[in-house]
């Protein structure tokens, strides 16, 4: 078992270093071509997706069958949303997420080629090949210090009266 998870980890770290990515074709509604790459997804990227999963409540256990399920579910209630994780995915650089990022998001959600099918198989690919149980270890820390700092500040805001009434002078 430990000698097939360490295989596992090289093979994630070898198609890192060397940038292997998968690629998919895409019809525009004009009827052109395009062929996207989903890019191995670095922290910048990685970062813009956990955030959009946290928004859309998609955590998952390690031993949780119904993901697939979930992320179909996820895929007809919020189609914009989807479609922009799968954007940022196949957007390389900050430059190309800051200038064509609305661009692609309507591109993937307006392609007759992108069946609900096909999205739902693009976002698991997204969610999984982000190291599945690093990422949601990430997002499930990410909301635990989230519901942690929330409530300091609820009370560093609370003014204390350090053992005296409310309005009595010291």
């Amino acid at each position: 078992m430990a000698k097939k998870t360490n295989r596992a980890t090289e093979q994630r770290a070898l198609a890192i270093l060397t940038e292997k990515c998968e690629t998919f074709d895409i019809e525009a509604l004009d009827g052109s071509k395009q062929k996207l790459a989903i890019y191995p997804l670095q922290l910048g990227r990685l970062c813009m997706i956990s955030q959009r999963l946290l928004d859309l409540d998609l955590c998952f256990e390690k031993a949780d069958d119904n993901a697939v399920k979930r992320m179909w579910q996820i895929c007809a209630e919020k189609p914009k949303e989807v479609a922009e994780i799968i954007a940022i995915g196949t957007l390389r650089t900050k430059e190309e997420l800051d200038t064509q990022l609305e661009e692609r998001t309507n591109l993937i959600l307006h392609s007759p080629t992108m069946t609900a099918n096909a999205v739902a198989n693009v976002l698991t690919y997204i969610v999984f090949s982000s190291f599945f149980a690093d990422f949601m270890t990430a997002i499930r820390s990410v909301r635990t210090l989230q519901v942690e700092i929330s409530q300091s500040k609820k009370r560093e805001r609370i003014a204390t009266t350090e053992g005296k009434a409310f309005g009595e002078l010291r």
